[in-house]
């Protein structure tokens, strides 16, 4: 019964340290001087598919979905027709498969810490399904894109950006 107890107490730690209470609002009204928006529509090629299934680190831990990312890296040239297909109709039906979005908490303990009784000796890693993670690359990668080029991030803004 004592080890089940110090396990809650430890989890219930983590938790707190891992997932902190939301802030308080701030209403305070901030000028902003915003870009003009722009008008890009921006579709998913095959091409940005295949690049990012090939840049999968082949032996990754699973995701829930238990594919392994070195069949998808070697079998690109095979599924980026389906899957340039299943993307375009989620990105243009706003649909969003919640399979694919289920993910795996892993926390591990840091190594060389002096003490583990204390959360900022864990980490944790996020496990997510591969084709989730496919998809979101290829968006993360168009929205780089068009920050840079239509210049909608501040000039002192290094953090994040390619080169």
């Amino acid at each position: 019964m004592k080890l089940f107890f110090l396990m809650e107490d430890k989890s219930n730690a983590l938790a707190a340290a891992f997932f902190p209470p939301k802030p308080a609002q701030d209403h305070t009204e901030v000028r902003h001087k915003y870009p003009r928006p722009c008008q890009v529509h921006n579709k998913i090629t095959r091409e940005q598919i295949r690049k990012q299934l090939k840049r999968l680190k082949p032996y990754k831990a699973l995701g829930p979905d238990g594919i392994p990312n070195i069949i998808l890296s070697k079998c690109a040239n095979l599924l980026e027709d389906r899957l340039f297909f299943i993307y375009t109709a989620i990105l243009e039906g706003n649909l969003q498969y919640k399979p694919w979005k289920a993910f795996i908490t892993v926390v591990l303990r840091k190594p060389g810490k002096a003490r583990y009784d204390i959360p900022k000796s864990y980490r944790l890693i996020a496990l997510i399904n591969t084709m989730w993670k496919v998809l979101m690359a290829v968006i993360a990668e168009q929205i780089t894109y068009l920050s840079e080029k239509f210049q909608l991030l501040p000039k002192n803004h290094f953090g994040g950006r390619p080169r």
